[in-house]
C-alpha cells in the first residue's frame, strides 16, 4: 500500500511549535520543540485520517509544496494571524490507512523464513511490509 503524505506547517508560538496541516481540516497539534511537534504531527495525522476513514468519509487531495503554503497564508488571513518568521512547511508521511491490517498465520520452512526477513532488513522493511511489496510487484510473465 501506498503511504500517505501531506505537508505539516510548523509555526513558533511562544516557545512551542504549533502545526497545522493545510490540506486536512481541524487537524493540528504542537510540542515543545521541534522534534516533539514532528512526532506529533505525524499521531496527529495518522489519527486524524483514520477518523475520516471510519467515518467513511473521503480523505483530502495532498497539496503541493507551493499550494500548502498558499493554503496556509489564506487559513492565517482567515484567523486574523500574522505567518511567524521561522515557520517551516515539512511533509508529514503515514502509513496508508485505508484498511486495517489483518493478523493471518503462515507457514514457512525456517530457512525460507530466514530468507524473507534477511532481505526484508536490506530492504529496510518489516517482514509483513516486504511480503506485501513482493506480492504488489509480483509480475508473472
Amino acid at each position: 500500500m501506498k503511504n500517505l503524505a501531506y505537508y505539516a506547517a510548523f509555526l513558533p508560538d511562544d516557545g512551542k511549535i504549533s502545526v497545522l496541516f493545510p490540506d486536512v481540516d481541524g487537524c493540528q497539534t504542537w510540542g515543545d520543540d521541534m522534534a516533539e511537534a514532528v512526532a506529533r504531527a505525524a499521531e496527529a495525522l495518522e489519527g486524524h485520517l483514520t477518523a475520516l476513514v471510519s467515518d467513511d468519509d473521503p480523505l483530502p487531495a495532498a497539496s503541493d509544496h507551493d499550494e500548502a503554503w498558499d493554503k496556509l497564508r489564506a487559513l492565517l488571513v482567515e484567523l486574523e494571524e500574522d505567518l511567524p518568521a521561522d515557520t517551516r512547511m515539512q511533509l508529514v508521511v503515514v502509513p496508508s490507512v485505508q484498511e486495517p491490517p489483518v493478523r493471518v498465520n503462515v507457514s514457512f520452512r525456517r530457512a525460507q523464513l530466514k530468507m524473507i526477513d534477511r532481505k526484508a532488513e536490506q530492504a529496510g522493511m518489516t517482514r509483513s511490509g516486504f511480503l506485501v511489496h513482493a506480492a504488489a510487484t509480483y509480475n508473472p510473465t
